[in-house]
């Protein structure tokens, strides 16, 4: 019988040549799926403004402050709670949220409570980056796990 040429390889070695081959892939691929932070998301086409925008282009930063507003209201409301899937809420203009649209670009938005946030090409997951500032009508920092609180209680 005629021996191999091909070279005997341990299993050892083996093992370890396999494990080095998947950390490689594995690299390659976090990385390919490794997001930058953004200061907002275009669902289509760029986003309009760039991260250092002051206002939109259609806000007057000299307008007026202060003031009444008063809107009309039919009915009655059941519940402060904004989200509620049944009955009458009160209206949720006085909360601010992760994101903001712009009046002036369809289908973008853009950091409000949010610094910035990552999300990857295929738009599987969204990572918020808040902003050091933002803060509870009381002053205490908002945290990650007070947006979560908000998801989870929103969600079920």
């Amino acid at each position: 019988m005629a021996k191999s040429r091909l070279p005997q390889l341990s299993c050892r070695t083996l093992l370890a040549n396999s494990l080095a081959t998947l950390l490689i892939i594995s690299s390659w691929v976090a990385y390919a799926e490794s997001p930058q932070p953004a200061h907002g998301i275009a669902m289509h086409g760029e986003l309009k403004y760039g991260p250092d925008f002051q206002h939109f282009d259609y806000v007057n930063p000299n307008a007026p402050k202060g003031g009444m507003l008063r809107t009309a209201a039919r009915g009655t409301f059941d519940s402060f709670h904004g989200h509620i899937p049944k009955g009458n809420a009160v209206s949720t203009r006085s909360i601010e949220t992760l994101l903001t649209t712009s009046d002036d670009e369809a289908f973008s938005e853009y950091g409000l409570i949010a610094e910035s946030l990552e999300v990857p090409e295929d738009r599987s997951w969204v990572i918020f980056n808040l902003r050091q500032e933002a803060r509870w009508h009381d002053g205490e920092p908002i945290t990650a796990d007070d947006v979560v609180w908000s998801f989870e209680t929103l969600t079920t």
